[in-house]
């Protein structure tokens, strides 16, 4: 009888390591997956290795988010510029300004749906209108930005209130100085966008640009915010 006994309990106490050990594999392999996601950028497919999740920041799509190639693995995101803050316009020094984040230029792009893209206020801002098939499609300039500056740049258009962060699809132009093998003349991507729904209803009224200048024959010179009463 005690070799009956005997034999069980032996049983119980393997079963218990053995249950153990699986877990430490499935907690192992958990951490795995979740350091392959932070070392893939965000990024799915080959580059994120066994872990099958998409790494999302603030609600964004995984192509959103790329790896710069660093020691420090650095998260980038694309952002579409076509009003004030694009080069040789009013705002243009805030993707400059090292203290604000890093702002690199990736290409000229156009938006691959038309849009309203209007001047309105008695400040002459520039507003993208989320009312997508009305308009024109528009032009501007895709940049790649860092986690600091795609804050600041949250901040600095008032998001939400103001206006909101959305996706936006676009077609590349004219490539920057700056590499990425994801993009090529006529190649189709996405970026983020600050276009806006809480506008006044006659907005959508509005003369409608393809680009925007603040120089332009419209006569609509931005007024910068140091100006404004």
């Amino acid at each position: 009888m005690a070799a009956v006994f005997y034999t069980p309990r032996r049983s119980m106490r393997g079963i218990f390591f053995m249950y153990a050990y699986a877990s430490q594999l499935f907690l192992t392999g958990v951490r795995m997956c979740e350091q392959t996601r932070l070392e893939a950028g965000g990024v799915t497919g080959a580059a994120a290795g066994k872990c099958s999740e998409r790494a999302q920041l603030d609600g964004a799509p995984h192509v959103m988010t790329t790896k710069v190639p660093s020691s420090s693995s650095v998260l980038m995101h694309r952002v579409f510029v076509y009003g004030s803050l694009k080069r040789a316009q009013p705002n243009y020094p805030y993707m400059t300004d090292s203290n604000n984040g890093k702002a690199e230029l990736l290409a000229t792009a156009t938006t691959v749906q038309k849009y309203p893209l209007v001047i309105a206020t008695q400040y002459n801002l520039p507003f993208l209108l989320n009312l997508p098939g009305q308009g024109h499609r528009v032009n501007g300039e895709l940049y790649r930005v860092d986690e600091k500056m795609l804050k600041y740049l949250d901040w600095f258009e008032k998001v939400p209130t103001m206006y909101q962060r959305t996706v936006v699809e676009l077609e590349i132009n004219e490539l920057a100085d700056v590499v990425d093998e994801e993009l090529s003349p006529g190649s189709i991507t996405e970026g983020f966008v600050y276009s806006t729904t809480t506008y006044q209803p006659d907005w959508p009224s509005l003369p409608a640009y393809q680009s925007y200048d603040s120089n332009g024959d419209h006569g609509l010179k931005f007024v910068l915010r140091k100006d404004r009463h």
